[in-house]
């Protein structure tokens, strides 16, 4: 199903595109109870396409048909003295345009350093099955998280150094299902692992140290693992629940129904989110994390016309947070100044990359 998923994304990036709220509400991954009806949609939706495709050409098979950079000339991974990584990216799966099919055997993870470099990582598991396999990267850049195959479980590496760690605890290959999530704390000693995202089953908060688990309830999604504190979010009702490493804590319920939420900024209280009612109005709501109270609307300006889907994430200072979206260029990185509402161009990840992976940002294998 995967595969149908990604075709349909490609297919999204040729259509047109609208108001930066509507495609945020649109196009916004967290939907818990649609998981499935979503699924057999993407199916009918594919399916319909391909009886058309004799009167309707594929472009978007054409773009993902151009020959991907040859693996043979990239370098893998080091084990140490790489330098931050900048981002983390999976290779698009072939597209056949004469066969109408698409090939994702070959899909694999690569990450990009702060200074430009492209490694291959072949020890990270790109995909298992139909369905993809996330990895994550510390706020500083400096470790990556993924899943091994080989150990059966997750591994965190410090590219500066190299050392590595695997986790004691296990998780089967079959255990990652649709859209699992993936959390890594800035030091790496705790991972949050979310192995089907848009259910009840639990999460799973991992020791990487001392092999300590703790299930987190299955209704909320993690944001970020950030001193000692893994930030959930449920949604729909919606609530925030910062919960110690050690567990505890209340959630708090904010009034109005917001998505796309940040991490904590570094004033300890303040999330920046999307009001769902803002419809057709590019701008962001702040929020108190330990009230629930809006604290104020700000409108986003400077941001190019055809916003895609979007997504609030880290905060890059206590003013200025970052916002991803898709437009027709591909995937695109914006600081907006929470005060002012101005946002300014941070960097921008093309149209031939599949699953961005940001430093500090939950890795979102549904992107």
């Amino acid at each position: 199903m995967t595969r149908l998923r990604e075709a349909l994304g490609d297919l999204a990036t040729e259509a047109p595109l609208v108001h930066l709220a509507d495609v945020a509400i649109a196009g916004h991954r967290r939907r818990r109870r649609a998981t499935v009806a979503l699924a057999s949609v993407a199916t009918v939706a594919v399916l319909c396409a391909a009886s058309a495709a004799v009167a309707l050409p594929w472009r978007w098979a054409a773009d993902r048909a151009t020959p991907q950079q040859d693996a043979a000339t990239l370098p893998d991974l080091p084990g140490g003295g790489v330098g931050a990584l900048d981002h983390a990216y999976q290779t698009p799966c072939r597209v056949d345009r004469e066969a109408r099919t698409i090939d994702c055997d070959d899909v694999e993870w690569r990450v990009v350093t702060a200074a430009g470099r492209t490694y291959r990582v072949p020890q990270a598991l790109a995909r298992t099955g139909q369905e993809t396999v996330p990895v994550a990267i510390s706020r500083d850049g400096r470790l990556l998280a993924y899943y091994s195959r080989d150990a059966q479980a997750h591994v965190v590496r410090d590219l500066v150094t190299g050392a590595e760690v695997t986790s004691p605890v296990r998780v089967p290959e079959e255990r990652i299902s649709t859209s699992s999530m993936l959390a890594v704390s800035d030091d790496g000693r705790h991972l949050l692992f979310d192995p089907r995202e848009g259910s009840k089953e639990p999460a799973l908060l991992i020791d990487t140290r001392t092999g300590g688990t703790m299930p987190v309830d299955g209704r909320y999604e993690v944001v970020g693992i950030k001193g000692g504190v893994v930030q959930l979010v449920r949604y729909i009702k919606t609530d925030l629940w910062l919960m110690p490493i050690t567990g505890g804590g209340k959630p708090v319920r904010f009034d109005g129904v917001f998505i796309n939420f940040s991490e904590v900024a570094p004033d300890g209280r303040t999330v920046a989110a999307f009001d769902t009612k803002d419809r057709g109005k590019p701008r962001l709501t702040l929020l108190d994390a330990r009230t629930g109270r809006t604290l104020r609307k700000v409108a986003v300006h400077g941001m190019p016309a055809d916003q895609g889907p979007v997504d609030s994430s880290v905060w890059r200072s206590g003013s200025e947070v970052s916002v991803e979206y898709l437009g027709r260029k591909g995937r695109s990185r914006y600081g907006v100044d929470v005060t002012t509402g101005k946002a300014r161009l941070l960097a921008r990840y093309g149209t031939r990359i599949t699953r961005l992976t940001l430093p500090g940002a939950v890795s979102q294998p549904g992107d």
